[in-house]
């Protein structure tokens, strides 16, 4: 078990991860991933989307003060997710050294960007 620092979506971040949806070629097929934005970048054929990818994943990390990385989740724990072919749950995570975020840091992001984070807790 492991845990990870997930940024809770604004209406920005949901039309990026709508966008990386669509668009992002995943190698990803029953696993939890953390990729970075060259790493998404890369995977995305089209230059216009690539660029607007780019940018708006830059301005989040501008915003924010540190790196962000991308988590996409495709495992299929149960018999009922292996049935039925699910959408990936892709979300943005901020990384930090230690994996813990105190709340102190948590305020002084949610002071800065309006952006709120929350501790999630991933079993493998």
């Amino acid at each position: 078990m492991f845990r990870k620092s997930i940024l809770v979506a604004n209406n920005e971040m949901r039309l990026l991860l709508s966008v990386i949806k669509s668009n992002y070629i995943s190698d990803n097929k029953n696993a939890l991933q953390e990729v970075n934005k060259n790493c998404v970048a890369n995977r995305i054929d089209d230059e216009n989307i690539k660029s607007y990818v780019i940018n708006c994943w830059d301005n989040l990390e501008d915003k924010i003060g540190f790196e962000v990385t991308l988590l996409e989740n495709n495992c299929k724990r149960s018999i009922i997710n292996r049935l039925y072919n699910r959408s990936r749950d892709l979300n943005f995570v901020i990384k930090t050294k230690s994996d813990v975020v105190s709340k102190e840091l948590q305020d002084n992001i949610k002071k800065t960007s309006n952006i709120n984070i929350i501790m999630k807790e991933f079993v493998l």
